[in-house]
């Protein structure tokens, strides 16, 4: 065997292992690494210095050229239409209407100029005791306005007319206050008088004028809501001229006595059966028969508009949100004729019996009302504000006696919140 080469070692001309240092040597190097350690750390706080200032800030603002930022006096809820319900709270912030804070002055209801509307009951017409007494307690329950019921469903007036038309007819005429008395005293408790008057569903208006009611088209009868021995009575038809002109009538009287709105209740048709229909004139089965009744609203507005008033239908929210895809019922059916009310306005109302119940919105939708009243308001105006547009509308709570006065409270703030301004608790 050939014998193998061996390893070869490497030489280095260095010294494989350090020099102990003396102890000289090692304070020069420790205090010449503590210079450069100080050196690095003061240029490099020199440099990150204004950078920190810059975005960190120092509490001094006194070498900032520009002055501070500061918030706008009123900032604009989530929505648009919520801007219009609180335009001087600028500490709350809360859409929900919870109060961050303790101070009254930033409460919502406080703020909101809105018409603030109860119904008067017919006592406090009575005298003027009883109506200084009423207004008293409505203002003393921060309503500003005060809807005062001047002609009711039997076709009574229930202030003191001078029309023509009744001013001698004590069946008709049963008021004991003038309308400028109510007026009067409306404005020396700071209320805003409202009138309510009711138009077809009217008992007594057909004996006033000839063929003011629904007349049977064999043997020129009038009809009747049900049998005359069940008590069946006679209803005002909107093809009468002489019926719309006294409703207008009315309506200027209170508007020049200085009412500032009259609501139009009940301008419906009655509820006809097959058999009323065959009986009647054909007229009353026309798709168009909706524009007699806007025909009426808008009469009414004008007159009302001659004494600087408004006059303003009622629409009941089942009814104008049940509305099949081609027509509307009951309370509703005038706003398929809404191009031709003319200036009248609209005021929907919700009663508060519809709180659990079903609506029939569409031909595949059902909608159950919340119970819980201030969200069933939310969900039900919300809906209507939707049917109706654009449309600027009053809103109104009715079957509101059976509300306390926090519930009034809390369902007033919950349509403010979705841009109401007139709203009506009757």
């Amino acid at each position: 065997m050939s014998r193998k080469k061996g390893f070869k070692v490497k030489r280095s001309r260095r010294n494989l292992y350090k020099k102990r240092k003396s102890t000289g040597r090692k304070i020069f190097d420790g205090v010449l690494f503590v210079v450069i350690l100080g050196a690095f750390v003061f240029v490099g706080y020199s440099v990150a210095s204004p950078l920190i200032k810059f975005f960190g800030g120092n509490g001094d603002n006194s070498s900032v050229s520009e002055p501070a930022w500061t918030p706008p006096e009123s900032l604009p809820e989530t929505s648009d239409s919520n801007s219009q319900a609180n335009t001087s709270d600028n500490t709350s912030g809360n859409s929900g209407g919870s109060n961050t804070t303790k101070d009254n002055t930033s409460s919502a209801p406080s703020e909101v100029t809105s018409d603030f509307a109860t119904v008067a009951p017919d006592s406090a017409l009575k005298s003027d005791a009883a109506l200084n007494k009423f207004l008293a307690s409505a203002k003393d329950g921060g309503y500003n306005t005060v809807v005062f019921t001047l002609k009711n469903t039997t076709g009574e007036l229930l202030y003191k007319s001078s029309l023509k038309a009744v001013k001698d007819n004590t069946d008709v005429n049963k008021g004991s206050l003038t309308a400028a008395q109510i007026v009067k005293a409306c404005k020396t408790a700071g209320i805003t008088p409202v009138a309510a008057i009711t138009t077809l569903y009217d008992r007594k208006t057909p004996y006033l004028f000839d063929n003011a009611g629904y007349i049977i088209t064999d043997g020129n009868w009038s009809w009747l809501d049900a049998a005359a021995d069940n008590g069946g009575k006679p209803w005002t038809t909107p093809y009468s001229a002489d019926a719309v002109n006294y409703y207008a009538d009315i309506c200027g009287e209170l508007a020049k006595a200085g009412f500032a709105d009259i609501e139009l209740e009940n301008t419906v048709f009655p509820n006809f059966q097959s058999y009323d229909y065959s009986l009647l004139s054909k007229e009353l089965q026309n798709a168009n028969r909706s524009e007699k009744l806007a025909v009426l609203a808008a009469s009414c507005a004008k007159k009302a508009k001659e004494g600087n008033a408004t006059a303003t239908v009622e629409i009941k929210s089942d009814a104008l949100l049940t509305m099949s895809a081609t027509a509307y019922d009951g309370t509703a059916e005038i706003w398929s004729a809404k191009d031709k009310m003319g200036d009248s306005r609209v005021l929907v109302t919700m009663d508060m019996s519809l709180l659990g119940t079903k609506l029939q919105t569409s031909a595949d939708k059902t909608v159950t009302v919340e119970k819980d009243k201030v969200k069933a308001i939310n969900q039900i105006f919300a809906l209507v504000k939707k049917a109706v547009g654009e449309k600027e509308i009053s809103v109104g709570i009715t079957g509101s006696a059976n509300l306390s006065a926090d519930e009034i409270k809390n369902c007033k703030t919950a349509l403010e919140k979705l841009g109401f301004t007139d709203i009506r608790f009757e």
